[in-house]
């Protein structure tokens, strides 16, 4: 997997680049999408990375976090092309390749799926059998697989449905579960679909169309993604709902029904509620309204038939407190026991955070609610105790929205092309 997520990371930045200005601020933002999982890379294949590689990788997020909160506050459109060498449909065309290559390769050559794919597997089995997720069950078959959120469980229902899979057996004599290798591309669609939709949400007629394949081919060309596709975790279902609930931004009760099923994947996304709930600022308090109507409908819809005994006691030591306490190989604040004073301030100002950019500024563009919710991700990421290359897919589509589209997203004119291939042939 190590060759194939370098060759992704130059096919990722390819079409962004700009011969003409090579050191256009897009170019470091590029660079630092692609090179911040290195080091968590080689956690994920079971050797521990250098303490440098955690650095960059903290560095990396950072800056990606000024950068979108930057976007939020400081909107401005910049004159650079966003794919200065390529016309649309060339990039269009490209991307399809790209993916159906990269839904092949799942088909013809699967490598895995990974213990995170199989908790869900399992929790979806026991649930299509009338049976609970928080009561030990899954436990059993796979040691603390019940740590996430229902929907977590709940998204990977139909597909077992469609195709069976038995978690009766013991970790060790696991089968690959077909459904598990369906699962990568499902939600791996759905986001590229997700973020073409969102190209048009953010600009309007062919600009819209031109933003939204690129954002596409960012997808699909990013090795975060690829990781995900390739290894059938269940990260994506993440990104895919705290996308959609994006799309759906002119939408009060579609984004609220959506931001409620994206919190209830792994809890995170969670702090996008604020935001999501007053919007651009348009009809402020009828939007909030009919946000928290379904947010709670949908919250209490997930969550109440899957409660174990122990009510949200119970609830919350299988999941959030057990996250909490784990020790994974890429440690954040887990590398310093003595500063958890810091983490836990760092905590209380990210939620500040989440509050204060649903009021700050009052009216804001699509664009900004975009680049915001992208920088509260990455704040919560940040502010956790460990971090995983996968972990990624949960803001990626947000942050390339944020990033790309204050870019100018005008098509290639013809005859600009045709002047390149005549210099291309005088010269040769």
């Amino acid at each position: 997997m190590t060759w194939p997520w370098y060759a992704f990371c130059l096919l990722f930045v390819l079409p962004f680049f700009d011969p003409h200005r090579p050191f256009r601020l897009l170019h470091v933002d590029l660079v630092v999408l692609a090179g911040a999982g290195i080091g968590p890379l080689h956690a994920w294949f079971g050797t521990r990375p250098p303490g440098w590689s955690i650095v960059i990788t903290a560095a990396g997020l950072l800056w990606l976090l000024g950068r979108l909160l930057w976007v939020g506050f400081r909107p401005e459109r910049r004159p650079e092309p966003l794919v200065p060498l390529l016309p649309t449909t060339w990039l269009a065309i490209a991307a399809v390749v790209l993916v159906c290559v990269r839904i092949g390769s799942v088909a013809v050559h699967p490598a895995f799926v990974s213990d995170v794919g199989l908790a869900s597997l399992i929790g979806a089995d026991l649930i299509g059998e009338g049976h609970g997720i928080y009561d030990g069950q899954v436990d059993r078959v796979l040691p603390h697989g019940d740590t996430y959120g229902p929907v977590a469980y709940l998204a990977y229902v139909p597909l077992e449905q469609a195709i069976p899979w038995s978690a009766s057996l013991q970790p060790s004599e696991f089968e690959q579960p077909t459904a598990g290798y369906a699962a990568g591309p499902t939600f791996d669609l759905l986001i590229l679909l997700g973020l073409f939709l969102l190209g048009r949400v953010l600009r309007r007629g062919t600009e819209g169309t031109r933003l939204g394949v690129a954002l596409a081919w960012a997808w699909a060309a990013s090795p975060y993604a690829l990781l995900t596709l390739r290894y059938s975790t269940n990260d994506a279902v993440a990104g895919v709902l705290s996308l959609w609930a994006v799309v759906a931004l002119h939408h009060p009760l579609a984004r609220g029904g959506i931001g409620a099923l994206a919190g209830a994947t792994k809890f995170a996304p969670l702090v996008l509620a604020p935001l999501l709930a007053t919007g651009t600022g348009e009809r402020r308090l009828r939007g909030s309204l009919l946000f928290s109507a379904a947010f709670v409908a949908v919250t209490l819809a997930v969550y109440l038939p899957l409660m174990p005994d122990g009510g949200i006691a119970e609830l919350y030591d299988r999941t959030l407190g057990y996250q909490e306490e784990r020790r994974g190989w890429v440690l954040f604040w887990g590398s310093f026991p003595e500063l958890n004073w810091l983490q836990t301030a760092t905590q209380v100002a990210v939620a500040a955070l989440a509050v204060a950019v649903a009021v700050v500024p009052h009216r804001k563009t699509p664009l900004q609610v975009v680049a915001l919710a992208g920088a509260l991700l990455i704040a919560v990421q940040l502010s956790g105790r460990n971090w995983w290359a996968p972990y990624a897919v949960w803001f990626l589509p947000l942050a390339f929205a944020g990033l790309f589209a204050p870019h100018d997203c005008t098509d290639v004119p013809r005859p600009y092309l045709r002047r390149r291939a005549r210099r291309a042939a005088a010269t040769s």
